[in-house]
């Protein structure tokens, strides 16, 4: 099993459940049209990919989840939504399209991504293919991971941290292990939700996600200075230096090898699908 196979057919089951739920979003056609816009601008999916791969390894059948797993989306989406505005990092674009309030203004903007996030909780409160615990279940562990402990948290500290004289690596992690682990902490303990795994596996999914998180940011980092010579003084290879963000990124694979390595024998399962996941960092390391 590869990633990109795994993405190749769960991937476009996952737009189309987007592009057909948003057509329903809201009875306020430009509000609908905002959220819309948003959502489908295009991304990896890869928070919801990971949802499906883990119940996939663990349950099997995975379809009569799709649409749960892609309430993170709407998350992920909301909080973009709000970093790009000018209060924030003021972007005028996003996956080289222009940025929502670009497009509808700032007000509309705001409250589109705050009808996302009001919407990813329906997802879950709706979704027949779980228990009425399962989404309870779901509704907390997603609430913890996007709110002032997790996400919006990492979002604080990037803020602050911009203003700053100097940042060190642990600052640096403390930042993305909230504004980007923690949403992908979440993407891997909802599929053991959602398969009814034991508490003990759980608590390694989070783990999991949140060190696939701050490989992402650094795997993130590396891209960006390929395109531009001088590093953000937040990121890894300002921190270390390239050869030592490279260097990291490696310890941060290492540590998820080590991880699905306790998850299979927490699971007693394979986990071919989780294992493909690291697929994402094999051109940056050795």
């Amino acid at each position: 099993m590869k990633l990109a196979d795994f993405a190749g057919i769960v991937q476009p089951q996952i737009e189309h459940v987007l592009t057909t739920e948003m057509q329903t979003a809201s009875q306020s056609a430009v509000l609908a049209e905002a959220m819309t816009y948003a959502v489908m601008t295009g991304g990896k999916r890869l928070r919801p990919l990971l949802t499906l791969a883990v119940v996939a390894d663990l349950r099997g059948p995975y379809t009569d989840f799709i649409k749960v797993a892609s309430a993170l989306e709407l998350i992920h989406t909301y909080s973009l939504i709000h970093d790009d505005l000018p209060a924030m990092d003021d972007d005028d674009l996003r996956r080289g399209k222009p940025t929502v309030h670009r497009v509808y203004g700032e007000a509309l903007a705001i409250l589109a991504g705050d009808a996302l996030q009001a919407l990813a909780y329906s997802w879950l409160g709706t979704a027949d293919a779980l228990s009425d615990a399962q989404k309870a279940e779901l509704m907390l562990q997603l609430a913890q991971a996007s709110g002032a402990d997790g996400m919006v948290a990492g979002q604080v500290a990037d803020m602050l941290a911009t203003d700053a004289e100097q940042i060190t690596v642990a600052d640096a992690k403390a930042i993305h292990y909230r504004k980007t682990g923690a949403l992908l902490g979440y993407a891997a303990v909802a599929g053991g939700i959602m398969a009814k795994t034991n508490v003990d596996a759980i608590e390694v999914l989070w783990d999991f996600g949140m060190t696939y998180g701050l490989a992402f940011q650094i795997k993130d980092d590396l891209l960006d200075l390929q395109q531009d010579a001088n590093a953000d003084k937040q990121s890894y290879p300002a921190l270390l230096g390239q050869v030592g963000a490279r260097v990291e990124l490696q310890t941060q694979v290492a540590t998820m090898e080590q991880q699905i390595e306790l998850l299979q024998q927490l699971t007693n399962a394979e986990l071919p699908t989780l294992v493909a996941f690291l697929d994402y960092f094999e051109d940056m390391v050795d």
